[in-house]
């Protein structure tokens, strides 16, 4: 980085041609990062006669200084002639994830196909999943055979979350499977750890925990008492004022994610499968009695309250899941925020969060606020209607943001807020909704 008196200077023109660029670049990196099983990964950018190298991961990228590719081949040479021989794991593939056999598939198959939208799974699409409990004492991994992603958050950076349905080769059971990174911070526990407070607290409408632990690096380092994981690198680079680092350009806010997975015994539909508005009520009131009792008894809150982490059981009734983000409350104690970003799915975030997420503690107030606008969000998104106001309101009230041209912070809330002024999605809307959906009751109250 040059020096410009006690200014640093970028690396880069933040020009709109930049900006532009970068958006290519981070699209394409998260593509790679989707399509394949990947720890990190490289990239060669190069422009005009200069050129830069790019090493990827789940907090953000490093890049080196431009170099004179054209004219002084040194640099993009070396790195192609190390990049040869380097291993797989090195060059940033997760080892872990592997091609099933001929017996493996031949087993899995069969109950696979059982699974409404899975009937059609061929051996092609099928990966050999290996997952380290963190309550092994011998270090095993166990084995889970998996499809496609049933559900994926996309992106790079960050919690991007795949979610599987899995054949479990100890069991022979079906079960779910999530990968996603877990953000490693002070005070932020491991979303298995969670689970089992809750089972000892006896929540109710929670589904059963399998096997969960962090991705070892490779198969074969797990017989080690301290094995290594699958970890981001990017936060070792961050600027420290008069340290070593002094490249970095700015104080980006960059967090530390290593590798997590877990299984969830118990299966479930999507909660826009309800039957009624009856039974989306009592899913729901489900939901809610789960959150009651682990706050109340084991002082956890979940602080990410959706529509897709509230499930329809095989026998109809409602369970809380993802509580990967939920937090240790101490009440009557005021605490502030643990991340510089706010938690939760934007659509169904309370109006104090959405407004300011910053100086403003996630509260259980918030969270019992989220799961009305699931209850709101899934009447008018899933009842069939052809009424125009419909689609404009949801995103007036659910979509609505601000971005501040100063800080960049996006805010909102607005629109829920003249929501419950009856303007946005009024009450007569919402009434037409509830009784001229084909097929469906007229009431939440009826059968």
């Amino acid at each position: 980085m040059k020096r410009r008196g006690d200014e640093a200077e970028s690396h880069i023109r933040f020009s709109d041609t930049a900006y532009r660029a970068c958006g290519q670049m981070i699209a394409y990196a998260s593509a790679h990062h989707q399509s394949q099983f990947r720890v990190f990964s490289f990239s060669i950018f190069l422009f005009g006669e200069k050129g830069r190298l790019l090493r990827w991961d789940r907090s953000g990228v490093i890049y080196t200084e431009p170099f004179e590719w054209t004219t002084e081949p040194d640099t993009l040479l070396e790195f192609i002639w190390r990049f040869n021989f380097l291993s797989d794991i090195e060059r940033g593939h997760d080892t872990t994830v592997t091609p099933v056999t001929d017996n493996e598939a031949e087993v899995a198959l069969p109950k696979l196909k059982r699974y409404p939208g899975l009937e059609n799974t061929k051996k092609a699409d099928l990966q050999r999943f290996l997952i380290h409990d963190d309550r092994s004492a011998n270090g095993d991994l166990r084995v889970y055979i998996t499809p496609s992603a049933v559900w994926d958050t996309g992106g790079l950076f960050g919690r991007s979350t795949f979610g599987y349905i899995a054949y479990d080769v100890a069991s022979t059971n079906l079960v779910y499977l999530k990968d996603f990174w877990r953000t490693d911070l002070p005070g932020i526990e491991k979303e298995g750890d969670i689970y089992c407070k809750l089972h000892d607290a006896q929540v109710p409408n929670i589904p059963r925990l399998g096997a969960a632990g962090d991705v070892p690096l490779s198969p074969e380092c797990t017989a080690t008492a301290s094995f290594a994981t699958q970890r981001t690198r990017t936060q070792d680079y961050l600027r420290i004022p008069g340290g070593e680092h002094e490249w970095c350009p700015g104080q980006p806010h960059v967090d530390p994610y290593v590798h997590y997975r877990l299984v969830l015994e118990t299966l479930g539909k999507p909660l826009s499968t309800f039957k009624s508005t009856r039974q989306l009520c009592e899913v729901i009131r489900d939901a809610i009695v789960a959150h009651s009792a682990a706050y109340e008894r084991a002082q956890i809150l979940h602080r990410d309250v959706s529509a897709g982490n509230i499930l329809i059981t095989e026998e109809g009734t409602g369970m809380l899941i993802d509580w990967d983000l939920s937090k240790q409350v101490h009440k009557g104690v005021e605490e502030g925020p643990r991340q510089h970003s706010r938690t939760g799915t934007w659509q169904f975030i309370s109006i104090s969060q959405l407004r300011e997420p910053r100086y403003t503690a996630h509260e259980v107030s918030d969270d019992l606020e989220s799961f009305f606008w699931v209850l709101l969000y899934q009447i008018a998104k899933c009842r069939g209607s052809r009424m125009a106001d419909v689609s404009k309101h949801m995103q007036l009230v659910f979509d609505e943001y601000t971005k501040s041209s100063q800080d960049h912070l996006v805010t909102g809330g607005n629109g829920k807020i003249v929501c419950l002024a009856d303007l946005y999605l009024d009450r007569g809307i919402v009434e037409e909704l509830l009784t001229t959906a084909d097929g469906l009751v007229n009431t939440p109250c009826v059968e």
